[in-house]
């Protein structure tokens, strides 16, 4: 008999969009949870319309590729939290919930009375967990803002481009970075209430994510070393770069030198008299001439083809791999090798190859993640509203009417 999964009978109200909170509950709902996702014909999850457009066809708010892989396994409601049937309902659904977590602007939810105390009066046991960009104190608690913004904040953006180049943002990554901080707070906080009884209000402003991710930033300049941009190099590696190839195609490699031994095998690969002329280097001297050392490889790379050197590169045990192109992650061998893409079968966009997570668990008996694909809009209305609040015919006409529950975004 195989093993429950670890989240298993833990119910979710998902009360959230874009990335990094829908990312850490299709965790747990992947882990077993029950995940309720709560939009609205008013103001559906705008990750929705995130690289997708009408010219997708029919439902296009339900086949964006970013959408889906950032909320399988989940059902999905509307709610108009506005109107005082929307909020009864949502407030019945939180009486029996587990965990209420969202990423509004700190106003939102207590002015549609979902704050801690409206929840807690409803049910004392219930988590909140509470991801603002900035805070729900201070005079940054009305803004919003993701993953870039962020990155900005935080000095990630100082340290990433070239030295003679101005910042620039790594690309959104803080928002599955704020997903797993979320995760291991919810863990704590079911933890915490099963010693307890009690649950409790957790708060994570997902700026203060970055900025403790950036330690190591902030200490180098209090202690004189001001934040750098050094393009692909890193202290510990030399060289390190991204070298153009001689294929006919563009195409780029990657490669690090760890040590010594892998020095002296680069050399012997390459043939190249330059970097035989600094053979005796180490660490030190080759970041010292890391500008001729660069030069020297990509004369060599452009002379040849990727396959050609990552086979030699990789065989003398030195870390080397193609720069992929995103339709090309899918075959990367090494990540087939360990599973990490899995298919599912969406009504609309058919099958669909989606990541699964990097790191295996002790209970897994397969690497089937995913249980089933991302919930179209107002999928579970009927199902959630009238099979588990029971609410009847009638009534569930008469939200449907008044656009307080609906399966299409409003226009306009």
């Amino acid at each position: 008999m195989s093993q429950p999964l670890p989240f298993a009978g833990i119910r979710v109200i998902e009360f959230a969009h874009f990335w990094s909170v829908p990312y850490g509950t299709m965790f747990l709902a992947s882990q077993g949870a029950d995940v309720v996702k709560v939009e609205s014909v008013q103001r559906p999850d705008v990750w929705r319309a995130n690289h997708t457009a009408p010219i997708l066809g029919d439902r296009w708010m339900d086949r964006g590729l970013l959408w889906q892989a950032t909320n399988l396994d989940k059902r999905d409601i509307t709610l108009d939290a506005a109107s005082n049937e929307g909020r009864a309902l949502l407030k019945q659904l939180c009486a029996s919930a587990d965990i209420f977590i969202e990423n509004y602007a700190s106003h939102v939810v207590e002015k549609q009375g979902l704050s801690y105390e409206d929840l807690r009066a409803i049910n004392p046991g219930i988590i909140m967990v509470r991801a603002p960009s900035f805070g729900n104190e201070g005079p940054w608690k009305s803004y919003v803002g993701w993953g870039d913004v962020f990155e900005q904040v935080s000095g990630f953006a100082t340290v990433t481009g070239y030295p003679d180049s101005r910042p620039q943002t790594p690309g959104g990554y803080m928002d599955p970075i704020v997903a797993m901080h979320l995760t291991t707070a919810i863990i704590a906080a079911l933890e915490y209430r099963d010693r307890t009884g009690d649950g409790q209000l957790i708060e994570v402003p997902q700026s203060e994510v970055g900025m403790a991710m950036a330690g190591a930033i902030l200490i180098a300049d209090q202690f004189g070393y001001p934040p750098m941009r050094p393009g692909n190099r890193a202290p510990g590696f030399a060289p390190q770069g991204v070298y153009r190839t001689g294929d006919a195609e563009k195409t780029y490699i990657a490669l690090s030198i760890r040590d010594d031994q892998e020095w002296i095998a680069l050399i012997a690969i390459t043939g190249s008299p330059v970097l035989a002329s600094l053979t005796s280097l180490g660490l030190e001297g080759r970041h010292k001439h890391h500008d001729a050392i660069d030069d020297a490889v990509a004369q060599w790379t452009l002379a040849h083809t990727a396959d050609e050197m990552l086979a030699q590169l990789q065989a003398a045990g030195i870390p080397a791999s193609r720069l992929l192109k995103p339709v090309d992650y899918n075959i990367e061998p090494q990540l087939v090798e360990r599973e990490y893409y899995q298919e599912l079968d969406h009504p609309l966009s058919g099958p669909r190859l989606f990541p699964t997570f990097p790191m295996h668990f002790s209970y897994e008996t397969s690497r089937s993640i995913h249980s089933r694909p991302a919930p179209m809009l107002g999928q579970h209305n009927e199902e959630i509203l009238r099979g588990e609040l029971g609410v009847s015919e009638s009534d569930y006409a008469d939200l449907l009417v008044k656009n307080v529950i609906g399966t299409e975004p409003l226009k306009g």
